[in-house]
């Protein structure tokens, strides 16, 4: 059928219409939908991770990715072995709930996390002693000075200092047990106006991995004096940790001094040996 005849059945179709019958009104338009723009609405944190996971790592900052790894490590509970000069830790951390526990390794005493209190036992203590986290008390100091304070004590902590690092760039490729991705190195600086002058110091230079499901595996820097070095490794991604606050009846408030560690000690003992983790993800 061609289109003339198609247009000789349309007529006689309608050759027998009823009056007032129309087989083609005229239609109104709608109004159209104003859309209101949805980026406005975003968090800048999800803006940042939707960009970074929809670019190839070439096209994103070196200094964006680290800033992505660092939100992705932090929403999700992990376990920690931090070594620095003959020492070594060893805790677990659930940064969604707050809470966590570290212990230097061959010490008894203990220290766990929870929300905004840590509680510290030292070894041969009766009584636990509870102080405001680390990083709470650490709020005003510079970030080099915070960074060497907080990674041996409150690894969680110390990895949202990260974000504070300058002049990020990508260094190669990295590896580990279970794991490869690329690695960063970064700077750290006080400034001229960062923080309690009495905690600056000179710059910091570290290198952190991340794996390729851009999470942070492995955090080394070098203190800013004297030559040393730390090095903290991540693993256990998604174990359970469970530690609890000490009775009531067990705990006496804690002196607190400049620095953020108990008066008349360099630093606090972080122990630990509170967190109960299953099987582990690498």
């Amino acid at each position: 059928m061609n289109e003339r005849d198609l247009r000789t059945l349309l007529v006689r179709a309608t050759e027998d219409r009823p009056a007032g019958i129309d087989l083609m009104p005229a239609i109104t338009p709608r109004p159209r939908r104003i859309l209101v723009p949805s980026l406005a609405a975003l968090g800048a944190a999800a803006l940042v991770t939707v960009i970074v996971t929809a670019l190839p790592a070439s096209q994103v900052s070196a200094q964006a990715q680290v800033a992505a790894a660092l939100s992705t490590t932090s929403g999700e509970s992990f376990r920690v072995h931090v070594e620095s000069d003959g020492r070594s830790w060893d805790g677990a951390f659930d940064p969604v709930r707050r809470t966590g526990v570290i212990a230097e390794a061959g010490d008894p005493s203990e220290t766990r996390f929870v929300g905004d209190l840590m509680y510290q036992k030292p070894a041969g203590a009766a009584k636990w002693e509870a102080l405001p986290r680390v990083d709470e008390r650490l709020r005003n100091a510079p970030p080099t000075a915070a960074l060497v304070k907080l990674a041996p004590q409150d690894p969680q902590a110390a990895l949202e200092r990260l974000r504070a690092a300058t002049d990020v760039r990508e260094d190669g490729a990295a590896s580990g047990p279970g794991w490869s991705g690329r690695r960063f190195v970064f700077s750290l600086t006080d400034g001229s106006g960062s923080g309690d002058a009495k905690f600056r110091s000179s710059a910091l230079s570290g290198r952190v991995d991340v794996d390729d499901e851009g999470r942070v595996r492995r955090l080394e820097f070098d203190f800013p004096e004297g030559g040393h070095r730390l090095v903290m490794d991540i693993a256990g991604f998604g174990t359970p940790v469970t530690v609890t606050a000490p009775p009531a009846g067990e705990v006496v408030p804690g002196p607190v001094d400049a620095s953020g560690g108990a008066k008349g000690e360099p630093a606090p003992d972080l122990k630990g040996r509170d967190a109960k983790p299953a099987a582990a993800k690498s």
